[in-house]
């Protein structure tokens, strides 16, 4: 019991002691920076694209509008935006955002691209060019909903993680196979096929819906993450998604 009253007394702090221990960093016009390992500053100077529901506290100017469902360019991309929101963060000032207490990165882009799984995408730069896509086109019921963000151009982008990330390359003689509720994600070479293994779901366990894997071919790279994140899948096999956006 002395133990255990002794560690959280370790744990209690002055006031002072606290807001000093906690307090904003003094670095603005930074644009996107941590600000701790779980929480993102980005100054804001104009507009940035943010997950919905990502910001949790701001100053200053700054208004916030959903990416419009209905002027999507023809109904795939309509149903896209509905399954996959973004909201562009306008003004000046400074927007702190987070996901569900997880752990962040911060990468730059210097005229490449990066394809990230939709539900890790945090935010990024408005002078990067992006695309939504559905990740295993044409497979059918397997796809249930793996929604991709293709980002193209010179840029900040940050995106969020649930443990310490694990980076594989992958070439023509040696492929990466991943699970799709672990990937985060992958080099814009390289193109995912969605494949189906019955002893994959039976070894592994993972619950309800279709056995399946992501498997990377070609030259590239492909970022998972220790921890599943089954809120990836928003769609249900059978689902009116399918028949939409022609699966």
């Amino acid at each position: 019991m002395e133990s255990s009253i002794g560690d959280a007394n370790q744990s209690l702090y002055s006031v002072d002691t606290y807001l000093r221990k906690n307090s904003e960093k003094a670095n603005p016009g930074a644009g996107f920076s941590q600000e701790s390992e779980r929480i993102l500053r980005i100054d804001v100077d104009g507009s940035v694209w943010i997950k919905p529901g990502a910001a949790i506290s701001y100053r200053g100017d700054i208004k916030f509008e959903r990416l419009a469902t209905l002027k999507g360019k023809g109904l795939k991309e309509i149903v896209m935006r509905e399954a996959s929101p973004l909201a562009r963060a306008s003004g000046k000032g400074c927007l702190y955002c987070a996901h569900k207490g997880w752990h962040l990165r911060v990468l730059e882009l210097a005229g490449g691209s990066i394809c990230v799984v939709s539900e890790s995408l945090l935010a990024f730069e408005e002078a990067l060019e992006f695309e939504m896509f559905l990740v295993g086109h044409g497979v059918g019921v397997a796809a249930s909903g793996l929604f991709a963000v293709k980002l193209t151009g010179k840029g900040r982008l940050a995106f969020a993680i649930h443990g310490d990330p694990l980076t594989m390359k992958v070439t023509p003689e040696s492929p990466v196979i991943t699970d799709p509720h672990a990937t985060l994600a992958w080099s814009s070479e390289l193109e995912p096929e969605l494949k189906t293994d019955l002893q994959w779901k039976a070894l592994f366990e993972h619950g309800g819906g279709e056995p399946f894997q992501m498997v990377f071919k070609g030259d590239g790279y492909v970022t998972v993450q220790p921890t599943e994140e089954p809120g990836k899948f928003k769609w249900k096999p059978g689902s009116k998604l399918k028949s939409l956006i022609g699966l």
